[in-house]
């Protein structure tokens, strides 16, 4: 009876233990950098690759639209929380490739996504978004991931 006994509170000390987990919240830290800022990470085999960084909700609703040239290597959208964003080619002029970052690892990849025509309407606009949430998107042009064999699982790290 004795060894009954003890077995039942191992099982309901593992099963209360085991209900009072906390959710992992993630161990990595994103630097904080001003709006704009220009910054160079290292991602998959390239050690020095700058980009801007928008931050604020007005820089991440304007991104890249309306420019004729992206300017540096790439934008990094990072969101103060992940979610999976949805994210349109409203007024872009570039094709791009869009990288999605979670925990500082790339969890997806849209490759080529087209700049609209001139005659398409908003509501006709596609939107484009992660398998997963995420805390950052990379926008780079298009057939850059392939160029630079960037791939599912590569890190950015902040230099």
């Amino acid at each position: 009876m004795k060894k009954l006994r003890a077995i039942f509170i191992i099982i309901f000390g593992a099963v209360i233990l085991g209900g009072c987990s906390h959710p992992q919240s993630s161990l990595v830290t994103i630097p904080k950098f001003s709006d704009h800022q220009l910054i160079e990470v290292g991602l998959g085999n390239i050690s020095n690759f700058e980009l801007e960084v928008v931050n604020t909700p007005q820089s991440i609703s304007q991104g890249l639209s309306g420019r004729d040239e992206i300017g540096s290597g790439g934008m990094l959208f990072i969101f103060n929380q992940e979610l999976t964003p949805k994210f349109w080619m409203k007024d872009m002029k570039l094709n791009l490739d869009l990288i999605w970052i979670k925990d500082n690892q790339v969890v997806d990849i849209t490759k080529n996504v087209p700049s609209p025509s001139l005659e398409t309407s908003l509501n006709e606009l596609p939107t484009y978004s992660p398998s997963q949430p995420v805390s950052m998107v990379l926008e780079v042009k298009s057939g850059l991931v392939d160029e630079l064999q960037i791939k599912i699982g590569h890190m950015i790290h902040f230099n």
